[in-house]
């Protein structure tokens, strides 16, 4: 590292161009007093004092060997010399012979004490060299104390230096504000905003997020055109409330590793059909190793549990692996491979077969609602326990006017223990954030997801059977098309709180009527954050 050397008084003296040169290295114009300075020694005037104001202009030059070799000549004419041992300490340091600058500051100290700013600038910088992180801030912060308009911007800077080495991210942040504050437009401000930014991105992150919100839903229980409600629900409209918390922890971080946690919960509560009221708890881990320093290998583990009505409904679990990349010009980039696994605690009711063929009344002595084909064990084609496995890749690009572009392809093959829902899924996706005046920004989202199943439904088509009468079945495989687009309007009201409105629509096309629906939501929304 190069530092600027730091000027000193000159001794007064009687020649006229030795005291035009001490004059010009006074007023840092080392260039043409040296030239006067190397006249003088020339005709002899070599003494010691003449020998140290040179050495000082050839520092302030960089031309640290040459000024080495000069102070070891005034060394020689005055051993004693604090200030000399000082400057060869200096030279020898910026030379990058840290031993020897070393033992020249420690007979610099022996001579002029500790209370030389100068002095205990580059014993922190030995130190900081040497690995000494704690020490060495301390030493810096001393010069500072002892005269900061000599040592000033350098020592707060590497100050920040050494106390982010020792892991003291508060006191470095101290010393960073100090110089961005009184060294504005400067190199050394330039270096402290990126010191700055390092300690950010090293600091372990905390987090906290929680939203409320009250929604209309077209179609709370997804119904299909055409499928009778349940006895018990009147109508497929409802209004609900909703919210989500999410509370995670950077754990650690040691070298390219770095892991954390997460713990989250979401739920929603109906005003009408209370029977579909649900609470969602999932639980995290991670582990990340750096790569290089625009790659991120990330391994993700996490779990979720679901009530519904108050009853056990889902337990899932899963497990990703994904590989993220920072573009220097074309934004962020993660392809991710996961597996999951689904294990339902509700399932489907057997139906009571037919005994006449598709068509035919049922052929029991007292008539019942419907009856289906003979064979079909429904409960367990419906089965909806299985595994899947995602692959996804998505891309993040900033766009002019501070805008961001987010794309993404996803396939998945979902093998269930039932025939009914094992398919196999291509997704495209994407959205568009856009700032607003007035600290408004939306957000344009859409989707499209290719869904072909492996088998025929088992469910009646139509959806709503002839009353005693065998319902028939498709003999072509299902197969889905979903469409979802949706708009977001929000803008921060408070320091870490957000509020929202938002619209969605969804369309889900299937060969199998009773899977066929649209819905429309409209919400408001709450957001508070902490932390990263």
């Amino acid at each position: 590292m190069a530092l600027a050397p730091l000027a000193s008084t000159a001794q007064p003296t009687a020649d006229p161009r030795r005291e035009q040169a001490e004059r010009l290295e006074r007023e840092g114009r080392c260039a043409p007093a040296l030239e006067l300075f190397d006249a003088l020694r020339a005709e002899g005037a070599g003494d010691a004092t003449l020998l140290l104001d040179a050495a000082r202009c050839e520092v302030q030059l960089r031309q640290y060997e040459r000024a080495a070799a000069t102070l070891r000549q005034a060394e020689q004419l005055d051993p004693e010399s604090g200030d000399i041992h000082l400057r060869l300490a200096i030279a020898l340091y910026h030379e990058g012979d840290f031993a020897a600058a070393g033992q020249e500051l420690d007979a610099a100290e022996q001579r002029l004490g500790n209370d030389s700013a100068e002095l205990q600038l580059y014993r922190g910088l030995l130190l900081l060299e040497r690995g000494d992180a704690a020490d060495a801030a301390a030493a810096l912060e001393r010069a500072r104390s002892l005269d900061a308009p000599l040592v000033e911007p350098v020592a707060s800077y590497y100050a920040a230096v050494a106390w982010v080495s020792a892991r003291e991210p508060d006191r470095a942040q101290a010393d960073i504000d100090r110089v961005l504050a009184e060294w504005p437009g400067t190199p050394w401000s330039d270096a402290a905003e990126r010191l700055r930014a390092r300690l950010a991105s090293e600091r372990l992150r905390r987090w906290a997020r929680l939203q409320i919100g009250f929604e209309y839903d077209s179609n709370a229980v997804l119904q299909a055109s055409g499928a009778p409600l349940p006895s018990d629900i009147s109508s497929k409209r409802d209004e609900r409330g909703v919210w989500s918390m999410e509370a995670g922890a950077e754990l650690f971080r040691s070298g390219a590793w770095s892991g954390g946690a997460l713990a989250a919960y979401s739920g929603s509560a109906y005003v009408h059909v209370t029977q579909y009221d649900s609470n969602y708890p999932t639980v995290a881990a991670w582990l990340d190793r750096r790569l290089d320093d625009a790659t991120t290998a990330r391994l993700m583990l996490d779990s979720g549990y679901a009530w519904v009505d108050g009853e056990p409904f889902l337990w899932t679990y899963r497990g990703s692996l994904s590989l993220m990349h920072a573009w220097d010009r074309y934004g962020f980039t993660e392809l991710a491979a996961r597996f999951h696994r689904d294990d339902y605690f509700v399932q489907s009711d057997d139906v009571q077969p037919g005994r006449n063929g598709v068509g035919n009344p049922c052929g029991y002595p007292a008539p019942i609602s419907f009856c289906g084909p003979p064979g079909l064990d429904e409960r367990s084609a419906r089965n909806r326990d299985g595994n899947g496995a995602v692959l996804d890749l998505h891309h993040s690009l900033k766009l002019p006017f501070d805008s961001l572009l987010r794309v993404g392809y996803e396939y998945e093959h979902f093998a269930s223990r039932g025939t009914e829902y094992s398919y196999d899924a291509h997704s495209v996706l994407g959205d568009v954030l856009v700032p607003l005046p007035y600290r408004f920004t939306i957000d344009l989202a859409g989707v499209f997801t290719y869904r072909p199943y492996s088998h025929p439904s088992t469910f009646p088509d139509p959806p709503e059977p002839f009353f005693n009468t065998e319902y028939g079945l498709h003999d072509r495989d299902k197969l889905e098309r979903f469409y979802g687009a949706g708009v977001r309007l929000e803008r921060p009201i408070a320091k870490g709180i957000t509020a929202a409105i938002a619209w969605r629509y969804e369309r889900n096309h299937s060969n199998a009527q009773v899977f066929e629906y649209d819905r429309q939501i409209v919400g408001v929304y709450l957001t508070a954050a902490l932390g990263d």
